[in-house]
């Protein structure tokens, strides 16, 4: 074949993924927007084993979608289901004798208050922002502040997003906090939180924010699912997983990325049903977001910096620390754990009366393993882990209004100065 020739059949090749590409991009702009009118919340008393069993084995039969577990038996998990399965929901409960209440009467209600009338155009707190908002507004931080803001990235998504973060310092050798938000897309109250604590460290309004934005490195993701984070927006506004389609039938797609660190995968409170919420993936790290992740802080940044890493999610308003895989012991640093969660959360209750409840994962809320909070302990032996679970305690549950974003933003702002504090008390800082 002559040069010519060969040079056309390459043009035409690359005309052809080009357009394929394309297609594959129509297909996701075209798809309509999930809906749900009449969908319903419901609180469900768990009274043992036996109830929690059967109704996780309906998640599928009847399109049933967990947005909290109960923390121990005794106590409540909230359900949300469609209009046709309601009834056959209801009658379940009433035959195996389970009490429970309607907490949501209409979910679209609530996500139709969540939406702006007329988006700003520019990052502010009064609205939930999409990625391309957020991610302008890196832009500008980044160039308005560039000797206290080093951009970086950790890499791309499954759909080819880039995962971006900011090291915010302001002078050298501080140890670090490590902080991942919107992990679980549907959590959109995370990421517009963190992005207003970023901004209070870059224009501190009071002393304590000032003294541990100078005395202390933040790295900050703001949205780490970024694919999922961003069909929340578009297509369907209580997606949890990520995007990668992994089923081998094809019917489902997503990881709960969550359970898809590589610290004690799959040992408890996971799922290797790819349709289920909490589905762990086919093996550990199989998601780029938390492949690149790990990648990132184990290549990146110098053993021991980060002292404290947190996941940051809603809701229920929770300090967790490990461990999440067993209730019958606890890990070495557990009473430095406990401190320095006490001084987030007491940071709170004295100056807005929130109350969050603080304790291993696996006595204080559920049994879990794969987690990041797991592995940064587990694996890189940072001392003070946490998943934070931020407001409501299951009122609005994840759609809480835009009004809201600035009270919680303030009340975690403050917690994090109280968790400083406290961490300096004990020499973890």
């Amino acid at each position: 074949m002559n040069d010519s020739l060969e040079l056309a059949v390459e043009l035409i090749g690359m005309n052809l993924k080009l357009v394929l590409l394309l297609a594959a991009i129509g297909l996701v702009k075209g798809l309509s927007e999930v809906r749900y009118d009449n969908y319903k919340v419901y609180n469900v008393q768990i009274e043992d084993a036996k109830q929690f069993e059967l109704l996780n084995g309906k998640e599928k039969t009847l399109q049933l979608s967990s947005w909290r577990e109960a923390r121990h038996l005794g106590e409540s998990s909230d359900f949300m289901l469609p209009p046709q399965s309601q009834q056959d929901f209801e009658n379940l409960l009433i035959i195996n004798h389970m009490n429970y209440t309607i907490k949501i009467d209409n979910v679209q209600s609530l996500i139709d208050a969540q939406r702006p009338r007329q988006r700003t155009g520019h990052m502010e707190w009064t609205q939930f922002h999409t990625l391309d908002e957020i991610y302008a507004w890196l832009d500008l931080i980044e160039s308005r502040y560039p000797d206290v803001v080093t951009p970086f990235t950790i890499g791309k998504s499954y759909e080819g997003r880039p995962i971006r973060g900011i090291k915010i310092s302001y002078k050298k050798g501080n140890k670090a906090v490590f902080i991942e938000s919107n992990i679980h897309a549907r959590e959109w109250i995370t990421s517009a939180t963190i992005t207003y604590f970023i901004d209070e460290l870059l224009v501190p309004r009071n002393p304590g924010v000032r003294d541990i934005a100078q005395n202390v490195d933040w790295y900050i993701i703001p949205v780490l699912n970024v694919d999922g984070f961003v069909y929340s927006h578009e297509v369907e506004r209580l997606w949890r997983k990520s995007r990668l389609p992994s089923d081998p039938n094809g019917e489902c797609i997503g990881t709960d990325l969550n359970r898809n660190f590589d610290y004690r995968w799959m040992m408890i409170g996971a799922s290797d049903d790819p349709c289920s919420q909490t589905y762990a993936g086919p093996f550990a790290e199989s998601d780029p977001e938390i492949h690149q992740l790990t990648s990132y802080i184990n290549n990146s940044i110098p053993d021991g910096t980060i002292k404290i890493y947190i996941s940051l999610h809603s809701y229920g308003q929770y300090v967790l620390s490990p461990w999440g895989h067993t209730a019958d012991e606890f890990p070495e640093h557990y009473p430095q754990m406990m401190g320095v969660a006490k001084g987030f959360a007491d940071a709170l209750v004295r100056r807005y009366g929130t109350v969050f409840t603080y304790g291993s994962s696996a006595t204080t809320l559920y049994a879990v393993s794969g987690s990041g909070k797991e592995w940064a302990y587990g694996v890189k032996n940072i001392t003070i882990p946490y998943t934070i679970e931020l407001r409501d305690k299951g009122e609005l549950g994840f759609l809480l209004p835009p009004e809201d974003i600035i009270p919680v933003a303030r009340e975690v702002t403050e917690g994090f100065v109280g968790m400083i504090t406290a961490a300096r008390e004990i020499g973890v800082l």
